[in-house]
């Protein structure tokens, strides 16, 4: 009898060893497809800034829209960059779950009303590192027009999934969002704009807006 029980515990957990390993497969397929992804699309996304520029339209000083444009089939407002974590991804405009295995996205707000929140999923070439960055790390974000606002980091910290109303319009000029590995909660990086920072020792540069 105790033989018996002790090989349907083995089988168990010859089984549970499986999934992990299938689930371990699992999560680095997504997050090598998640990388690849992200430097495809991060490279369309300047080459459309860089000919916007070339093009030298002014911009409308009253118009709070982002600028999107489109790049295989999804709409772009521009990437992001995080000195702190050697991160530089595109931005989306518009969010969903699909959308969010590409690329990071705008999950609510804009520039222009000074409410911008980027949502990405923890891969390790997304958001995974959200959790190390801390107060005074620079964030920067490059929308279609080709300008540059630079970001200061305020404070970090872990919410609950329907903590909504802590992201929304909530004073801050830009919020990152991502969800922590056990998805249990939400970790959130607040920043407000620097009209100068200094990034990786280099000479101070300023604020575009």
């Amino acid at each position: 009898m105790r033989n018996k029980i002790a090989k349907v515990f083995m089988a168990m957990g010859i089984i549970c060893i499986g999934f992990a390993m299938g689930l371990l497969l699992y999560n680095n397929f997504e997050n090598k497809k998640a990388q690849d992804n992200a430097d495809v699309l991060l490279e369309s996304v300047r080459i459309s800034i860089t000919e916007q520029g070339e093009k030298k339209e002014p911009a409308d000083p009253f118009d709070k829209e982002m600028k999107i444009k489109e790049i295989d089939g999804y709409g772009y407002i521009g990437y992001l960059s995080i000195p702190a974590l050697e991160l530089d991804l595109p931005v989306m405009s518009d969010w969903d779950y699909d959308s969010l295995k590409i690329s990071p996205c705008r999950y609510y707000g804009s520039t222009g009303t000074d409410n911008l929140v980027i949502a990405a999923h923890n891969y390790d070439s997304h958001f995974g590192s959200l959790d190390n960055l801390k107060a005074g790390d620079t964030v920067m974000f490059t929308d279609m027009e080709s300008k540059t606002y630079y970001y200061t980091v305020t404070s970090v910290e872990e919410l609950m999934p329907t903590d909504v109303d802590k992201v929304k319009d909530t004073g801050d000029d830009l919020i990152l969002y991502t969800c922590t590995y056990s998805r249990a909660k939400r970790i959130t990086v607040r920043c407000s704009y620097s009209d100068r920072v200094k990034i990786n020792d280099e000479k101070i540069k300023y604020n575009l807006q």
